[in-house]
Parts: structure tokens; C-alpha cells; sequence
């Protein structure tokens, strides 16, 4: 296994008791050229190294993700460290996830990535107060001038997918009713389920939901990976999803494993191509720790990935 270290500045400074890196803005991780616009590719390696993630070319049909594929046998595997989101608050009280294990496959036109976690149990949202399992894997959508690993800058967007447990679940076994969320609830009637009332249809039901109603993708039902545009913090936006999105993972024994799958080439998105810079962040959710939003681990710097 190929241990991938960190590039880029990293050295730190204690503010009010807090180990933050030291940066040359604010506004996310940057090259050490001592630029503000960002490093470019040549800043952050771009020629493959032992440390480098390799997407490995195969003969498979990538369509439907599978973490136990047989094709994932002889694929290196790369372990990528993470640590607890140091830039923005709220954040975490500790690394919950230290390292990812990452292996990637393509056909030409689709790119596989799997991914296993530690995680001692499963999280999948659904009352108040309860939060998702989640991981997400990042990339640049230009290579010449690097955005920040952290969620990008203004006019140098990053490319994300953004899988969840909870998406997973609505998806494959239906969202769970109000009645099984809270079984000790006494509810006359729940708009978003009155299907068993007199004169159902759906845009009965729209006149609940205000983001259904204006055609927001985040209040359609998910298919287990979101795909989102950012341009920094507090500026994500999911878009449809390109053809070829998919995501399932597995739990057992106190370990995710998933399965993240995207076209190559995303129109208005990232690109991954050979013979050219190809860059990954990753961020990790525990949800049973409480984390959501800024609370998560995170890679602090782009890491190289080469396409066969």
C-alpha cells in the first residue's frame, strides 16, 4: 500500500489554544509560493510517485458500483491521511477518521473509487439531533491554477460527490415515515403522507414542500451521491447529477466500504484525463460523533492522481 502524505504548507501556529496551519489566506489551503491566486499544477507535483493515487485501466463494467467486485483484487491501494477541518467553525473536537483506504479504477469512460473507512457503527440520520455517515471526494475544476482544498475560491470552483449513508438508505429501503421516526407520536396528519387521505396527488403534496414546488435538487429523493459545485465557504450547490453517477457502500465489522462512481469528464465540471495533472481531496462524516457540515476530517492539500 502506497502511504499518500500531505503537500503543501502545513506548518502551525497556536491561536487561542488551537493548532491551525499557517497559510497565506484565509479563505483555504494554498502552495507555498507565498501566491494568493493559489498554486499551480508544477507547485504540487503533477509527475506520478509512489505516493501518488493511480486510477488503473481495466476490462469491467463500472455502471453499477461494487465494493467487492472481483476487479478490485489486484488494485493498489493507496492510504490517505486525514485530519479534523481546521479553517472554519464550528469544528470537530478531534480526528474521528485518520485514514482512508483509496483504490481507483476506469474503462475510458466512467472512474470507480473505493474507499474504506473505520466507523464503529452506522449513522443514518433521520430524527433531530441524529446525523449521516458521509464521505466525499473533491476535485479541481482547473488544473493550471489550483483552487483551495477547502471548498475552492471565487471564479476557481471544485467538483464534488457527496455520498451519505442517509441518501443510501432513502434510496434502496424507502425514507422512513414520521410514525417510524417517532412511534410514541400521536400525528393526525402529516402532510408530506397523506397518501391514504381522500383526493391524493402529488401537487397536493408540493404545497408542502416549498423547495419541491421551486425545483430545488437538494428536496428531490437522492440516489445515494450528491454532486456539488463550490466556489469556498457556505457556497455549495448541488447540480443534476451527470449520467454515470452512482455510490453504494457496505458496513461490516465496524468499516465502510464504498464505491463512488463518475463519468471522466463532467461538462461544466472536473476533468480526468492521462497525461495531464489530475488532483483528489477527500473529507470523512462520522455521524454518531456529531459531525456534520464544517465538523468532518479532511485531506489539508490536493493530492496527485495519474490516469492509465
Amino acid at each position: 500500500m502506497n502511504r499518500i502524505a500531505q503537500r503543501g504548507c502545513l506548518a502551525l501556529l497556536v491561536a487561542g489554544g488551537l493548532a491551525l496551519p499557517s497559510l497565506p489566506s484565509l479563505t483555504g489551503l494554498t502552495g507555498c509560493s507565498g501566491r494568493d491566486d493559489g498554486p499551480t499544477a508544477k507547485d504540487v507535483a503533477p509527475t506520478p510517485s509512489a505516493g501518488d493515487l493511480v486510477i488503473q485501466r481495466i476490462s469491467a463494467d463500472l455502471a453499477k458500483p461494487d465494493p467487492a467486485a472481483p476487479y478490485w483484487k489486484d488494485v493498489p491501494e493507496a492510504v490517505v491521511t486525514l485530519t479534523a477541518q481546521p479553517m472554519i467553525t464550528p469544528r470537530p473536537v478531534a480526528t474521528t477518521t485518520d485514514t482512508v483506504h483509496v483504490k481507483a479504477v476506469t474503462d475510458g469512460k466512467l472512474a470507480a473509487f473505493r474507499i474504506r473507512w473505520r466507523d464503529s457503527e452506522v449513522s443514518q440520520a433521520g430524527r433531530l439531533g441524529e446525523y449521516s455517515d458521509a464521505l466525499a471526494l473533491e476535485f479541481p475544476i482547473r488544473t493550471d491554477t489550483l483552487p483551495p482544498v477547502m471548498m475552492g475560491a471565487k471564479d476557481n470552483p471544485v467538483h464534488i460527490f457527496h455520498w451519505r449513508a442517509q441518501y443510501q438508505r432513502d434510496h434502496e429501503e424507502g425514507k422512513p415515515t414520521m410514525q417510524q421516526l417517532y412511534p410514541n407520536a400521536s400525528i393526525d396528519m402529516y402532510p408530506m403522507e397523506f397518501k391514504d387521505q381522500p383526493g391524493k396527488h402529488e401537487p397536493g403534496r408540493e404545497q408542502f414542500s416549498p423547495g419541491l414546488a421551486a425545483g430545488n435538487p437538494q428536496s428531490y429523493e437522492k440516489t445515494g451521491v450528491d454532486e456539488v459545485i463550490a466556489e469556498g465557504y457556505m457556497t455549495s450547490a448541488v447540480m443534476h447529477g451527470s449520467e454515470g453517477d452512482a455510490a453504494h457502500a457496505d458496513w461490516k465489522d465496524g468499516e465502510w466500504t464504498l464505491v463512488i462512481v463518475r463519468p471522466l469528464a463532467v461538462e461544466g465540471g472536473s476533468v480526468l484525463a492521462a497525461g495531464k495533472p489530475n488532483f483528489i481531496g477527500l473529507a470523512a462524516w462520522q455521524g454518531g460523533q456529531a459531525e456534520v457540515a464544517s465538523r468532518k476530517s479532511v485531506t489539508m492539500a490536493w493530492i496527485p492522481v495519474s490516469v492509465q
